[in-house]
């Protein structure tokens, strides 16, 4: 008999405590993810053409809109690649910080045709982005690109060399359909 009422005093006791017990909380929400800004990065690449073993320079600027405007990123990284024409893989060639307004710029010696990309990875706050040019390298032996829209025509001015053109005169330099463009400057 003790041994039963004891049973039944401590599963009162359990019953009165758990009753008494402030509820459980509720797991705290994941705050939602803010949103992120646009982002916008821009590429130009110059002198387009270019002479192979001249400088060509690669700058922009990188912005992002906040509050319906543009601003631009100042201390920011861009990485820069390039993709040469043809089969070869685009790589990383270098790794630029924006200027206090938000500007980069950054030298390379031009060796092949192909096209320049800047990439921005992205924080918490911004999206990714990138930006491309493309740009046409010629040497003194072929040309190594066509005219298209984003390598314009070319005259001898523009060059101010006699250049080696072969079969594939793209730019209409050699009158005499001897391989070379532009005798007059031999």
């Amino acid at each position: 008999m003790i041994r039963r009422t004891i049973v039944t005093m401590v599963s009162a006791l359990a019953l009165a405590l758990t009753a008494s017990a402030p509820a459980q909380a509720a797991p705290t929400p994941e705050p939602a993810p803010q949103a992120r800004y646009d982002t916008k990065v821009t590429a130009d690449a110059k002198p387009e053409p270019v002479a192979k073993t001249k400088t060509i320079t690669v700058k922009g600027t990188l912005k992002h809109k906040r509050g319906g405007q543009w601003r631009l990123m100042p201390r920011k990284i861009v990485t820069i690649h390039f993709d040469p024409a043809g089969q070869d893989q685009a790589r990383k060639v270098a790794t630029v910080r924006t200027t206090s307004t938000g500007s980069y710029t950054r030298k390379f010696t031009a060796t092949r045709s192909g096209t320049w990309i800047v990439k921005y990875a992205g924080n918490s706050l911004n999206q990714p982005t990138r930006a491309t040019d493309a740009v046409c390298v010629y040497s003194a032996g072929r040309w190594q690109c066509p005219v298209s829209p984003t390598n314009p025509d070319l005259d001898c001015p523009d060059i101010g060399k006699t250049v080696w053109v072969g079969t594939k005169d793209y730019h209409g330099l050699d009158a005499d359909n001897d391989g070379w463009g532009c005798d007059s400057y031999s």
